[in-house]
């Protein structure tokens, strides 16, 4: 298979037939009532990944999180850290830390005795306690900010400070329940960066929770898309961008067009699907297909071309420029089909000022490669 995306780093344990996950939940079930928010669920995660689990509120994953820090107890099913079995082992005794979005900071502690207070819990010794704050304090670039009270800190400074007391007790796992949620956009895509980075050098294995898209897509070696309390795909991000293997993954995550219809032909490495709206798309065949079969064609706004003349060839559709929106780096189009449909293309502004004249209400075509899209039986 040809690599999908840039690689992020020579790390990837999960092709390695030698490789023994660090963390595996076997069969593992909660229920709350007659409510299953975990169903079944079997998950291998490696030494110094960084995994995220990504899905709608309700799915399961800060359930499946609170599971692993020793919160809840499955209904059925184990969780195996480092080869030891979590059952009826309390939340303090695992080699686990979580971090929480409100940060739970301590208003009338300053930042070094914030960082410190774990420590002390565990009775560790005073000069013990001064070198680790010293050390997490160094690696969070906070070293000028240690007698401060949070609220003489910004959002990213108490993110910070919030990180590296997690960090002070040294766990084997980090759990970060939607670490970034509190900060504002700017920030928040800073500190992405800043995060990944410590990661990559303390090589401390970190799961995060999110329903944030980009997030888990800047951050993780790894995403799981969950729905339901089920994982519907494990998968690098490029992986899960470019090849979902559904159409509520490929939904999820970023935006595209989902074409329905049905298989007219098919031959080896091309098929034709005869669409819902009433024209055909020609496309590569990657799964196997049947004549008559219901298959799904799902396409990334930014794989389109559009144009204020009439193209040829296949896979040109022609509609009404029904909106326009302008992001700075992209600009979208929303184009309505002469059958209704709306087709989503979005364009690179490479240029200050766009060679495509096209405004509300213009005639436009748009057209894509045959290996543009994906293919879709489920």
């Amino acid at each position: 298979m040809k690599s999908l995306g840039s690689i992020r780093r020579d790390f990837a344990p999960w092709i390695d037939p030698a490789s023994s996950p660090f963390l595996q939940f076997e069969g593992v079930t909660k229920r709350f009532g007659d409510f299953e928010a975990v169903d079944d669920l079997s998950l291998s995660i490696f030494e110094s990944e960084f995994f995220a689990l990504l899905g709608p509120s309700g799915c399961g994953k800060s359930t499946l999180l609170r599971m692993l820090a020793g919160f809840e107890m499955p209904t059925s099913g184990r969780i195996v850290l480092d080869g030891e079995d979590m059952a009826g082992i309390p939340p303090y005794r695992r080699p686990v830390n979580m971090m929480f979005q409100s940060y739970a900071l301590f208003p009338h502690m300053s930042v070094k005795k914030n960082i410190a207070f774990g420590l002390k819990q565990e009775r560790m010794g005073k000069g013990e306690i001064a070198d680790r704050v010293e050390q997490v304090l160094k690696l969070v670039k906070l070293e000028d900010y240690a007698r401060r009270k949070p609220d003489q800190l910004s959002g990213g400074q108490r993110q910070r400070v919030a990180l590296a007391r997690s960090l002070a007790k040294r766990p084997k796992v980090l759990l970060l329940d939607e670490p970034l949620g509190a900060l504002d956009k700017k920030l928040r895509e800073e500190t992405q960066f800043e995060l990944a980075d410590l990661q990559h050098e303390l090589h401390t294995t970190f799961i995060m929770v999110t329903h944030d898209q980009e997030e888990a897509m800047t951050l993780a070696d790894r995403i799981a898309v969950m729905d339901k309390g089920r994982i519907l795909q494990v998968a690098p991000p490029a992986e899960i961008y470019e090849a979902p293997k559904s159409r509520f993954v490929a939904d999820f995550v970023g935006n595209v067009n989902v074409f329905e219809g049905t298989v007219r032909s098919a031959t080896s490495d091309r098929v034709t699907i005869e669409t819902t709206g009433g024209f055909d798309i020609v496309a590569e065949r990657d799964v196997p297909v049947e004549i008559g079969q219901t298959v799904s064609y799902v396409l990334r706004p930014e794989k389109l071309k559009i144009a204020a003349e009439p193209l040829s060839g296949a896979n040109v559709m022609e509609g009404e420029v029904w909106d326009i929106a302008y992001f700075g780096p992209v600009t979208s189009f929303h184009i309505r089909l002469d059958t209704g449909a709306i087709v989503k293309v979005a364009m690179v502004n490479a240029t200050r000022q766009s060679p495509l004249q096209l405004t509300w209400h213009d005639r436009a075509f748009v057209t894509f490669d045959e290996d543009a899209g994906l293919v879709l039986t489920q």
